[in-house]
């Protein structure tokens, strides 16, 4: 999923306290995302580029039954022609006390290689999950990037997860207090359902 959301952030400095954007449709029982992470990728023979990343986890559903993880990027930096990444990959999990129930990955190489207006677009990345457990979910995730011409190979960027979503004292998810908490009330369409 691509959303254009205009430039939000600067070389270096993420002026925003959450990447994630309003998603799409579908209110949200709790969420709760990672604060905001940054790296800015070293081009050789070319401009660098910044990306913004964040990691969230919504419930939604009867009993907070659907379980979404959502990685979301947004990129600055200038064009120039010729590839930029031979690889860059997400990759965003649904995981419950670490152990990972639902896995996907997005490949954004061309998007970073070929498409000068895309700088400013978040792109969001997505696991869906379905489950009666509660407690304990997170959303967790990845970047696999390979450089083009530094002649390393591949890289990986570990994302810190999103905080997890708890049992409230009724039995119901709820947030676990943080100050990472998102207030996003509405969930990303899930096109497998």
């Amino acid at each position: 999923m691509v959303r254009t959301i205009g430039r939000v952030a600067a070389i270096g400095t993420l002026f925003i306290a959450s990447l994630t954007v309003t998603p799409t449709t579908g209110a949200w029982a709790a969420s709760a995302c990672s604060s905001p992470q940054e790296k800015t990728f070293s081009l050789p023979g070319k401009p660098d580029v910044w990306v913004g990343a964040e990691m969230c986890i919504y419930t939604r559903g009867s009993g907070n039954n659907q379980k979404t993880a959502m990685l979301s990027i947004n990129w600055s930096g200038s064009f120039l022609a010729g590839k930029r990444f031979d690889k860059f990959v997400a990759e965003v999990r649904v995981e419950r006390n670490d152990t990972v129930y639902a896995n996907e990955q997005c490949n954004w190489t061309s998007d970073l290689n070929n498409i000068s207006d895309s700088e400013g677009q978040m792109w969001d990345c997505l696991a869906y999950y379905s489950s009666s457990l509660n407690g304990g979910w997170t959303a967790d995730g990845r970047i696999i990037y390979n450089i083009n011409n530094d002649g390393k190979g591949d890289y990986v960027w570990n994302l810190t997860g999103s905080p997890r979503v708890a049992i409230a004292p009724d039995g119901t998810e709820t947030l676990v207090p943080s100050t990472e908490v998102s207030s996003i009330e509405e969930a990303p369409d899930d096109p497998t359902s």
